[in-house]
């Protein structure tokens, strides 16, 4: 019987980019040179990858991190139900987060992986908003240049958890009890730099843990009834 073995997903988007931080000497390495609005079960390397996988011969599957699984939830959420039905252990690199723990599922990898795959979402579909506001604005205005926040201003701490409501979500489920990540992982699963998940943190606390303006609009976990201001 051949011994199951781990794998090294990896997938870039043209051949200029680097794979060499991702890679190691010890997995099997199935790399895609494709765009991520491509479903996974449509890579040749993924499909690849899932043939081994039927055939029992990965025991695990690492990816620097879950926005390679895929672009959208849905493609997220199925390639990691897949592999979980399968009985392959998935690990995310940038935040070392396994969906098996000695030998038990994780309880909080499937709540993480959501989380991560609607900020990547998220990002991806602000970054496209702000590159189209920002033609249509250099258009209207060649001569206009944007000068900056004004000098001397600060922002609020109900600003600041408004503005970074995907850490103010994990920091309540911290206080919850829901789960107890450290400041560096919340900053690894919202992409942001320690210091800001630090400074929120702060604020968030002074606060009283939550008593902040609240936008549903740009929070992508609000259920449509939830109110607009907390009190």
């Amino acid at each position: 019987m051949t011994e199951k073995q781990p794998a090294k997903y990896i997938r870039i988007s043209d051949r200029k980019q680097k794979t060499e931080r991702q890679q190691n000497t010890t997995d099997k390495l199935y790399i895609d040179i494709i765009s991520g609005k491509t479903k996974f079960a449509d890579r040749p390397a993924a499909q690849q990858l899932m043939q081994d996988i039927e055939a029992g011969l990965i025991s695990q599957v690492s990816t620097h991190e879950v926005s390679r699984f895929g672009r959208s939830l849905k493609d997220v959420i199925d390639t990691v139900t897949y592999m979980q039905d399968k009985g392959v252990n998935i690990h995310i690199a940038n935040i070392n987060m396994h969906s098996i723990i000695d030998g038990k599922p994780n309880p909080i990898f499937n709540m993480i992986v959501s989380i991560l795959a609607n900020i990547s979402v998220q990002e991806l579909e602000t970054l496209r908003e702000r590159q189209a506001e920002g033609i249509r604005l250099a258009m209207l205005n060649p001569d206009k240049k944007y000068k900056g926040r004004v000098a001397g201003s600060k922002i609020t701490p109900e600003e600041r958890c408004a503005n970074n409501q995907p850490i103010v979500k994990l920091l309540k489920s911290n206080a919850k009890g829901k789960t107890s990540l450290s400041m560096r992982q919340i900053a690894a699963i919202t992409n942001k730099n320690l210091s800001t998940v630090q400074r929120v943190s702060n604020d968030f606390k002074a606060m009283g843990g939550g008593q902040f303006f609240y936008n549903p609009v740009a929070d992508m976990f609000a259920p449509p009834s939830e109110p607009a201001v907390k009190r």
